[in-house]
């Protein structure tokens, strides 16, 4: 386990997967019961859905595509540990491919959802 802490960026690294794993696993609770209320029937689904349509949730919306970017790429860090690439650069990689990269991807997503969803330009 020694080769996943390098100081601030290893140890921030692993508390971050841990945390956006669990939030991810919420997420996936609230999408199977969604998707489950379609065996109660069309306007019980539609009822649901007419909750996600909410500005509030549409901001939890960009919120999820943070954490999944970052979940997510922060794993490919993690991979790339265990093939043994890059245990010197850790810190780098952090800051480089969870956190730089991770933040280009974010804006390219969030911007077009906050414009259309949030404020319906």
């Amino acid at each position: 386990m020694s080769k996943y802490t390098s100081q601030f960026a290893g140890g921030l690294a692993q508390i971050l997967q841990r945390v956006t794993g669990v939030l991810l696993l919420a997420y996936l609770l609230l999408h199977v019961h969604t998707i489950h209320k379609l065996s109660e029937g069309p306007q019980a689904f539609d009822m649901a859905l007419d909750t996600f349509r909410h500005p509030l949730v549409k901001l939890l919306e960009i919120a999820l595509l943070g954490t999944v970017i970052l979940h997510s790429l922060n794993g490919v860090r993690i991979t790339l540990l265990d093939l043994g690439i890059g245990h010197d650069r850790q810190r780098q990689l952090f800051w480089a491919l969870s956190v730089g990269a991770g933040l280009l991807v974010f804006l390219l997503g969030a911007v077009p959802i906050f414009l259309h969803s949030v404020l319906k330009v």
